[in-house]
């Protein structure tokens, strides 16, 4: 196999051109490809704009800049690719029009340069029927934006040669990627584990279980990921989304793929994300990533002076130490059994039963003791205490519907889910029950932010949000290695490098506790609501969590 030095690159959108820097930043010859002047001169553009920003922020100087523009050559003459030791194809999601692209290379190229495609959802199999050699033909799936992401996914099928697959994976490596070698599967490794947790968080927006924003919060602060699931959707594109959606459907056949009909309906409405100026949020302009605040109405906040917090441990004290701090005057009864001390409760305006659970870090999101007779004849207790408007609520396990319904207050009680801070920050999740008023939900929004933390509400359903997401979205990545689709190693390195994820799916669940994740997918399972597969135990996981074996070293 002839050492790669000058690669061609067919289609000059966004990813083409960045493609095109990734090459000529890595020293290689580039000849980019459009098929009229017009679309010549974007690719240029973009290309020109991507080496002044980083010339801007000091990440390139001008000779630097001047060096990798020389290296590119921009035509639109597909025979000018003769030379090329590799053909990049990076023209739209159509089957027949890739197969033209690989036919008429056949006449241009020498017979062993390397084909390949950067689609991030067709099959490369399918896609090698348009060329006369398909063993040179593999997948090189970068990811947007290509300069800066590391990640590429090199996908070979039955007929791609060792020695073409060698080849790219050595260039990636040259030009300062990260390469992970798989199968011809749809979706591969990010884009097929990143679907299936799209679908879950639509389906939450669907059913009205959070709204868009607190479903973004919850999991770039609560989860620690780059961004929401909806801010992530609009960077694609919706289109972009539901095509990729329906292919990797189209594969698996799984009700955790299913198509999401509200995604559907927004495309069909030309709500396509930034790129339109619209999607879940509106943008100033379209292509601009700048959310133009939408009018809503104030919520009217309560002042509230007086909290109760009722249980001992760390959580407790912690939360005691951090509500006093934001200026609430408190009273801590630490034994809820003692009816004494919860007598002071009688002017409080909220109630936080805190548990006896003792976390490794301050407020984690560590699980309290199991409920007691003692804590469930709290709530009666409390009702005779407190004034009627009172909000009542637990850190522990119990149902918001359950506190309601002991205290004879429904519409003013809630559960907290306090999770462990993440580097974006810390998350505090407010569970209600169909009950809820409106009011309580805005006093503990405001008790939340004031000890620091970010409020997310939804409705009290097992795993809230942050859980319901994420653990499915860990154990699909177990399914995967348990299928033999590809590695530990190989599936953390695609996520954190394709998606931007402060750590892989395996190197969360070793974080979390193999253990943790398996309780919460089974509590999940048993409480129904969501498809079987997206939350039926991987095999392969209990085996780890009954040998106490890491998946990571």
């Amino acid at each position: 196999m002839r050492q790669i030095t000058t690669v061609g690159v067919i289609g000059l959108g966004t990813m083409g051109a960045g493609i095109v820097e990734v090459f000529a930043r890595g020293g290689l010859q580039v000849v980019g490809v459009e098929t009229t002047e017009e679309l010549a001169e974007r690719g240029r553009g973009i290309l020109r704009a991507s080496t002044d920003r980083a010339v801007a922020k000091g990440r390139l100087d001008e000779a630097g800049q001047q060096e990798i523009l020389d290296r590119v050559t921009i035509t639109t003459a597909m025979a000018d690719l003769a030379p090329a030791d590799l053909v990049v194809e990076a023209v739209p999601e159509v089957l027949d029009l890739k197969h033209q692209v690989f036919s008429a290379l056949d006449d241009i190229v020498a017979p062993d340069a390397v084909l390949a495609s950067n689609t991030s959802s067709l099959s490369i199999t399918a896609i090698a029927a348009g060329t006369a050699y398909p063993g040179r033909v593999v997948g090189m799936h970068f990811f947007n934006p290509a300069p800066v992401l590391q990640l590429v996914e090199v996908i070979t099928t039955l007929r791609t040669d060792d020695a073409v697959r060698d080849a790219v994976v050595e260039l990636a490596g040259r030009v300062g990627k990260r390469p992970v070698v798989v199968g011809d599967r749809a979706g591969f490794v990010a884009n097929y584990l990143l679907f299936g947790y799209f679908v879950s968080a639509l389906r939450m927006l669907e059913q009205g279980h959070v709204s868009r924003a607190d479903l973004d919060t919850a999991m770039r602060v609560g989860a620690g990921l780059p961004m929401g699931p909806c801010t992530l959707m609009d960077l694609v594109g919706l289109d972009v989304c539901h095509h990729i959606g329906d292919v990797i459907y189209a594969h698996s056949r799984s009700p955790m793929h299913a198509p999401s009909p509200m995604l559907e309906r927004m495309v069909t409405a030309g709500l396509l994300g930034r790129k339109s100026g619209a999607g879940f949020y509106t943008y100033a302009r379209p292509g601009s990533g700048q959310v133009v605040d939408e009018p809503g109405a104030e919520a009217s906040v309560p002042e509230v002076g007086a909290v109760g917090v009722v249980g001992g441990g760390e959580i407790a004290d912690e939360l005691v130490s951090r509500l006093r701090e934001g200026g609430y005057a408190v009273t801590h009864v630490p034994d809820p059994a003692d009816r004494d001390d919860l007598a002071g409760l009688a002017g409080v305006d909220v109630v936080v039963e805190a548990g006896t659970a003792t976390p490794e870090s301050e407020l984690a999101d560590a699980e309290p003791a199991p409920v007691t007779p003692v804590q469930e004849e709290l709530w009666e207790l409390l009702a005779d205490v407190v004034g009627e408007r009172t909000v009542l609520t637990t850190v522990g396990e119990d149902l918001a519907v359950a506190i309601g319904a002991l205290s004879g207050r429904p519409e003013r009680a809630a559960v907290l889910r306090v999770h462990a801070p993440t580097g974006h920050g810390q998350v505090v999740e407010i569970g209600r029950s169909s009950a809820t008023d409106d009011e309580t939900v805005e006093i503990l929004r405001a008790l939340v932010r004031t000890i620091g933390a970010e409020p997310v509400v939804c409705r009290d359903r097992p795993g809230l949000v942050v859980d319901a997401l994420l653990m499915p979205h860990l154990m699909d990545a177990v399914r995967m290695l348990d299928e033999g689709y590809a590695g530990v190693d190989d599936i953390d390195t695609a996520l954190r490098h394709g998606l931007g994820y402060p750590a892989g799916p395996f190197a969360m669940i070793d974080q979390i506790g193999a253990e943790e994740v398996l309780t919460v997918c089974e509590e999940l399972a048993e409480a129904g609501g969501l498809p079987r597969e997206s939350v039926a135990p991987s095999p392969l996981l209990i085996e780890h969590v009954l040998l106490d074996r890491p998946f990571t070293a």
